[in-house]
């Protein structure tokens, strides 16, 4: 009996199904959906309305929420950055945000985005998308401006709507840009 019970202990128990291979698949599908779907955006087919016919792009807005994390992406002296602070009367200027990625098969590059008169801090282009805040170009309420890319080698993808393409040949390129401006602030009566 006692020898029964070592030959169970010393035999190989038949192998519990592994979950790992199941996991590995399901996050490469993932992977490769993420990937056609950045391509997807990038192309502008998300949004085939949008205002590609005549070379213009839409910017997105900062959410109140996300602003201390916009504002991480940017420079400039205290007096600037602090105007996008909430003030007393609860009302600041607001953000736009873009996204920065790698033109796939490209090498690594920067890019600066001079918006308006506000010039960004040379950014580190990679395959990992970065989004960084800008001001808008314009005053707000004007709804339209342009947004310029300053290229230092790389070919970059901007991820407006739809997507800009910067390549490294370009140097120094504009784009017309628009937003649509809604009622932020109330105006105090009298």
């Amino acid at each position: 009996m006692t020898q029964d019970s070592e030959v169970q202990r010393s035999a190989p128990r038949p192998k519990d199904r592994d979950t790992a291979p199941g996991i590995r698949l399901a996050a490469a599908i993932a992977a490769i959906f993420g990937i056609i779907y950045w391509y997807w955006l990038m192309s502008g087919g998300a949004n085939p309305s949008s205002p590609s016919a005549d070379g213009t792009s839409e910017l997105a807005v900062v959410k109140d929420q996300e602003m201390t994390a916009a504002l991480t992406t940017m420079n400039g002296p205290n007096a600037f950055l602090a105007q996008f602070q909430k003030g007393k009367d609860g009302c600041r200027p607001p953000l736009a945000w873009v996204s920065l990625v790698l033109a796939p098969g490209q090498p690594p590059g920067n890019i600066r985005l001079i918006s308006g008169d506000y010039v960004s801090p040379v950014f580190a282009v990679s395959t990992v998308p970065m989004r960084i805040a800008i001001p808008f170009p314009r005053p707000y309420e004007t709804g339209n401006g342009t947004l310029t890319a300053i290229d230092i080698g790389g070919s970059t993808m901007i991820a407006l709507l739809p997507a800009w393409h910067v390549s490294a040949q370009d140097g120094k390129v504009t784009r017309p840009v628009i937003w649509h401006p809604i009622k932020r602030c109330e105006q105090p009566n009298g």
